[in-house]
């Protein structure tokens, strides 16, 4: 399956957009967005350092969050006090800060421009070598010293718009210049909150879906939204009937079941998931007064592992992800259940990675929390 949805659902509860991802009418991701929020990744800081963490080669950054950000660091570290530029490239969760950068990436529908960075890369999804050749010549031609550029998927349709947007982007990065070196930090100087430009910018890719939302107003400012950041007007539909959007595409059962703890397996086994700050742990077990046959377990771990993949991306699961399938002491059987596993994960937008098999006999896996900023997907 094709991980490019081809319509998207939209409705507004209290402040939040809740978007169903559709190919050919089957729900493949669910996304809930606040239409407005700080510290969103992306958003570009001036900020100050508190204090250095040297066992972790890091420092804590105060950009005027409620919690400070944490800054990996490559070489020395820098003194308290330091003012530093930063981007956010994992929004606070829970009870850790946002996780930020100094490789500052702008990001537009066709390419993406590090400033700071150097070289030209292409969209993994980019697969045809030919195209990849390509734009990738294109993109050298286009990239001034000191930049660097990565094109994106979209870029395949347009070079001319290639080329426009990669000049607008260097105009955005002028005026952020222009804005850090006259603001005091800690200050946000590029603010990527706005819950429908995140929507967007998830979904309009290569390709526009066609959207439907639940609000005319919401849908008004949906298609200036996609006009001033992508140049593309999305055709989109207005449902008559508040609140039944959902219900009308015969999607209202499957979201009233993302949140439940509990999934059935068709062989009668079940998947138990747990979720926390550190770790959601995901518990696969045989049906209740069922006798475990040589193929009875090998059977419920292959349906338990395509749900796994299935409800991760609906669920929006992010950080470590930890599978206690039914042990199985065969190395073959265990293969087969990693095989479907990864096919499982294949569409995700989010590019999952599978660590393995732990001394324990638990599958372990991360899917970061969001796209990251500046990615190659």
């Amino acid at each position: 399956m094709s991980s490019a949805a081809d319509e998207i659902l939209v409705e507004c509860r209290a402040d939040t957009l809740r978007a169903a991802a559709l190919v050919k009418g089957e729900l493949i991701e669910l996304v809930t967005e606040p239409l407005r929020s700080q510290g969103a990744p992306g958003s570009i800081y001036v900020g100050r350092v508190l204090g250095r963490a040297p066992a972790m080669r890091a420092v804590f950054v105060e950009i005027g969050l409620a919690r400070p950000a944490l800054l990996d660091v490559d070489g020395e570290l820098p003194q308290e006090g330091t003012v530093v530029p930063v981007q956010v490239v994992e929004a606070a969760f829970a009870d850790k800060g946002a996780r930020v950068s100094r490789r500052l990436a702008l990001e537009g529908r066709y390419a993406v421009l590090l400033p700071t960075g150097k070289g030209v890369a292409v969209s993994r999804r980019i697969t045809a070598a030919k195209q990849r050749r390509r734009l990738q010549d294109a993109a050298a031609e286009l990239k001034r010293p000191r930049e660097g550029l990565i094109v994106r998927a979209a870029a395949m349709a347009s070079t001319e718009g290639l080329a426009a947007e990669i000049n607008a982007l260097r105009g955005r990065w002028d005026h952020i210049q222009a804005t850090l070196a006259e603001t005091t930090p800690p200050a946000c100087v590029f603010d990527t909150g706005d819950g429908m430009a995140r929507l967007l910018r998830r979904f309009i890719t290569q390709d526009v879906p066609r959207f439907a939302f639940d609000d005319r107003m919401l849908g008004q400012r949906a298609r200036a939204t996609a006009e001033r950041l992508f140049g593309v007007t999305p055709e989109i539909e207005i449902e008559r009937e508040a609140g039944r959007l959902f219900d009308r595409y015969g999607i209202g059962d499957i979201l009233a079941s993302v949140d439940v703890p509990v999934i059935r397996l068709p062989s009668g086994g079940r998947l138990a998931i747990e979720r926390t700050a550190a770790v959601t742990a995901i518990d696969v077990d045989t049906a209740e007064g069922t006798a475990l046959g040589a193929d009875a377990g090998l059977r419920v771990d292959l349906e338990a592992a395509a749900e796994v993949g299935r409800q991760i991306r609906l669920r929006d699961i992010g950080g470590v992800i930890v599978v206690d399938f039914v042990r199985l002491k065969d190395r073959a059987q265990r293969g087969r259940v990693e095989a479907v596993l990864r096919r499982a994960v294949a569409p995700d937008r989010i590019t999952v990675q599978l660590l393995g098999w732990t001394a324990a006999g638990l599958f372990e896996m991360i899917r970061p929390r969001g796209r990251a900023v500046g990615s190659l997907d």
